[in-house]
């Protein structure tokens, strides 16, 4: 006889089957199996930042839905994990966590420290998502600065490199003055802040005033250029002429180029190199001078500028520069402002909010510098990618369109290098030799991976070559995972191709919402540029995880919830439940109200199990299918058929939802069987015919349990994807000890079930008086044990009487009713379906 505890106790439970799976094989995937046996997840590899947040325990989650889901419905699922443990990020959490800064000691010394405290914060993590039950194929893990991983980022580069998509050059590019590194656009973030715009005063030749409107005076060094509209009539008298820059003397062109925007300030705008995006367009179009005056830093610099041919009076010009010299960008534009005011040359200021470009890690605003990078190019294949995107199935469908904007609105090359310490490093060195000087060498496959510090290129000695000092971004590494996991870029450049084959591409691509414009497009951009083909199938994509106020979780809001403690607090299946709430692409808030909902779901399953399982040792059909008991009439009641025929709409509905990856809606589905089918009406109905005290009904009697039994087990089945420890536990100790219950091909088949249209007319109209009984004695404020004097059934076609016949017993025990007859009485209530009418007499 199966003895359940009276109480759930998740700490023993959830660690005990932790263990078991992990040292089982039932995540692992079959390496034997062909593609389409698999299903193939390209899993987010965590930042190694520092921070375990709900974040990862709300999206990470998701995805295990669907995995636990595909390997019940018999794939072989391929799972893996790995950890992006290179890049700013990881030298940031180190730097912190240490107190040292890269940048004053050693390359090796500092990359040295780093593999040490990811080695730490990895761990965290892979005790966090053992935890949460997260079904990983734990044999898969794979770190993105691991030899294997460089070895594959590295062929990417080199395969981009061969096909002339990747290239090294001087250009403007978004500079972080915090982080000391180039950045790509897809690391910006626009944000609102108070600035000032100032309205200048410009001479022109014949000492005239004409105002422009800057929130960057301490650019005016830098002016290039004042441009206006060519249709503008206000400067029709300016074509050909030129302006002075106030302060410093210098003469520039006036130019007419239709992206000036007339009614903005006064119409005329300068051009400074570089202020923004605009700026690099006009000096590119119209060949204006490069006056770089910011440095790396952040602090103006005019050490490289000759102004001499420009300067109407360069000891004026050199007299304001020196002022300004060595000045960080912020004190630099007060100076600027104070000059002008000093010098009449300032109309007024007024205060704005205007959108600046930031860092998205350090926060600090841009500037666009000219610096040697490495890019991918990608503005010459917009229609390619909008074309692969369109290619991919994604779930929500309209988060396709953010993928398409950010397509539509690419200004820049992808820039892929970064003056960083801590990644992996670019398989190329520069030639000192004579005749050759500056030729880029890159490394033959056979080398990789390679550190050009320490290696050397074929044929070279070390006094023959320079090294590239830069490291990739860290997108460039994390865009291919896929491979990283399929171990090949293409056929060509492949650690093992017959790998490749079986996972690439992959079926599923789970993530977050905020990094389409980062993850899932450069990962399109390197399967496209590496094979002409898409790198999964699907995407699923998930949103925030929320405070409980709705705004987003922050250390200095104090509204930070840690997922560990909250595991150990509330159980994994619980915090599992909370993140099963949110559709797909929808944000989540923290929710104690939901928590309690899922502590309630917890009990009532593992009670509803409790008092269904009681009964099995009195008889359990054995050996048997449900379709095989319904047909040898051992099932046979018409509330256990249109119980079990509501179970089958239930698999059939979940179903149908996994499949579409609403994981949400399949969750409802199920919830709303368990709680309104099963528990609140038909374990009511059927626990006096299954107890049979008087043994009077025996066939009822195994009816009854034998519905019980079957229908126990498909639920366990169905909630098991959501909730895997609780189902596990009484999967074990109810069915088989000896299977898992999150094994291949135990998902539910509704061909193993039926539909009995009858019973389902009978049943619903069954629980319609249940209910009308229910609400009168709550109305009337009676136990719900309180006897009924009748129940009055009026069937309107004769030649179903028979079936509500065979209902009475049930319906008199779940009543309490006296007595139940058929015939007529005026007022009664009409059924669902108006086959039947019905009268209820309290008393």
């Amino acid at each position: 006889m199966t003895n359940l505890p009276n109480q759930y106790d998740h700490l023993t439970i959830e660690k005990k089957w932790q263990e078991k799976w992990f040292t089982s094989n039932v995540y692992h995937w079959n390496e034997n199996a062909s593609r389409e046996q698999s299903y193939v997840i390209d899993t987010p590899p965590p930042t190694v930042s520092g921070l375990l947040h709900m974040g990862h325990i709300f999206s990470y989650t998701q995805a295990d839905f669907i995995a636990r889901y595909k390997r019940m419905r018999g794939f072989e699922v391929f799972y893996p994990i790995g950890f992006d443990d290179n890049g700013l990020p990881t030298e940031k959490l180190v730097e912190k966590s240490r107190n040292i800064r890269g940048s004053q000691m050693s390359r090796e010394e500092f990359i040295k420290i780093c593999e040490e405290v990811v080695k730490d914060a990895e761990e965290e993590f892979r005790k966090l998502f053992k935890s949460a039950a997260l079904s990983f194929d734990w044999r898969q893990e794979y770190q993105t600065i691991s030899p294997t991983s460089r070895k594959i980022s590295q062929l990417s580069f080199i395969d981009l490199y061969n096909k002339n998509l990747v290239y090294r050059s001087p250009q403007p590019t978004l500079w972080d003055p915090s982080d000391q590194t180039a950045l790509a656009q897809a690391d910006i973030v626009d944000q609102e802040l108070k600035g000032y715009m100032h309205h200048i005063i410009f001479k022109d030749e014949n000492n005239n005033d004409h105002i422009i409107a800057t929130s960057r005076p301490e650019l005016l060094p830098a002016c290039g250029a004042v441009l206006a509209h060519p249709d503008d009539a206000r400067f029709s008298h300016l074509k050909g002429k030129h302006l002075i820059t106030p302060l410093f003397n210098i003469k520039v062109p006036v130019i007419f180029d239709d992206k000036v925007e007339m009614e903005k300030g006064s119409g005329l705008v300068m051009c400074c190199t570089f202020g923004d995006i605009t700026d690099i367009q006009w000096w590119r179009k119209h060949n204006l001078p490069l006056r770089q005056v910011i440095n790396r830093y952040g602090k103006l610099t005019f050490e490289h500028l000759d102004y001499s041919n420009d300067a109407l009076d360069l000891n004026i010009t050199k007299k304001f520069l020196d002022e300004l010299k060595d000045l960080k960008v912020k004190d630099a534009k007060v100076k600027v402002v104070t000059l002008l005011t000093e010098n009449n040359l300032l109309q007024k200021s007024e205060e704005v909010l205007h959108v600046v470009k930031c860092a998205e890690r350090s926060g600090t605003p841009l500037e666009i510098l000219i610096t040697e990078q490495w890019s991918v190019k990608i503005i010459d294949h917009k229609e390619e990618l909008l074309k692969k995107s369109n290619e991919c199935t994604w779930y929500p469908e309209y988060m396709k369109h953010r993928m398409d904007n950010w397509i539509n609105g690419l200004n820049w090359d992808w820039c892929i290098s970064r003056q960083r310490f801590f990644g992996v490093p670019f398989p190329a060195w520069y030639s000192k030799r004579k005749g050759e000087e500056g030729k880029i060498i890159i490394a033959d496959t056979d080398q990789l991976p390679v550190d050009p510090f320490t290696d050397l290129p074929k044929g070279y000695s070390r006094d023959e070559v320079e090294p590239d000092k830069d490291v990739m971004d860290t997108w460039a590494t994390s865009s291919v995972t896929p491979q990283l996991n399929s171990l090949a870029i293409n056929k060509d450049l492949a650690i093992d191709y017959d790998r490749h084959t079986k996972l690439y591409s992959a079926d599923l691509r789970p993530q977050a919402h905020e990094i389409i414009r980062t993850w899932a497009f450069y990962t399109l951009v390197k399967s496209h540029f590496h094979e002409n083909s898409v790198p999964w199938k699907n995407l699923m994509i998930s949103g925030w995880c929320l405070a409980a106020d709705k705004t987003k979780m922050s250390k200095s809001k104090g509204n930070v919830v840690t997922p560990v403690n909250l595991i150990e607090e509330k159980g994994a299946d619980v915090v599992r439940y909370w993140a099963s709430n949110s559709r797909l692409g929808a944000d989540i808030a923290y929710s104690e109200e939901v928590f309690k909902i899922g502590r309630k779901l917890i009990n009532k399953v593992w009670n509803a199990a409790k008092f269904s399982s009681q009964y099995f040792e009195i008889f359990k059909p054995n050996n048997i299918t449900l379709l095989e008991a319904k047909n040898n009439k051992i099932i046979f009641n018409i509330i256990d058929l249109w119980m079990l025929s509501k179970l089958k709409q239930t698999v059939e509905l979940a179903t149908k939802e996994f499949e579409n990856y609403e994981y949400s809606f399949a969750r409802t589905a199920i919830e709303d069987f368990f709680w309104n089918v099963f528990c609140d009406n038909y374990l009511e109905i059927v626990k006096t015919r299954a107890y049979n005290q008087n043994n009077d009904d025996n066939e009822g009697q195994k009816s009854a349990i034998s519905s019980l039994y079957f229908t126990l087990n498909y639920i366990l089945k169905l909630f098991a994807p959501f909730i895997p420890h609780i189902t596990e536990e009484l999967y074990s100790a109810i069915y088989n000890p000896n299977n898992f219950i999150h094994a291949k091909n135990n998902w539910p088949n509704s061909e193993e079930l039926f539909i009995d249209d009858n019973a389902l007319v009978i049943g619903e109209n069954f629980i319609q008086i249940l209910a009308e009984v229910r609400r009168i004695k709550a109305e009337n404020n009676l136990s719900l044990k309180t006897p009924v004097k009748e129940i009055i059934i009026n069937v309107k076609d004769n030649n179903i009487k028979e079936n509500y016949v065979k209902i009475i017993k049930d319906l008199q025990n779940v009543t309490q009713a006296e007595k139940i007859s058929f015939g007529t009485i005026e007022n009664m209530i009409e059924s669902i379906d108006n086959s039947i009418s019905f009268a209820v007499i309290l008393t």
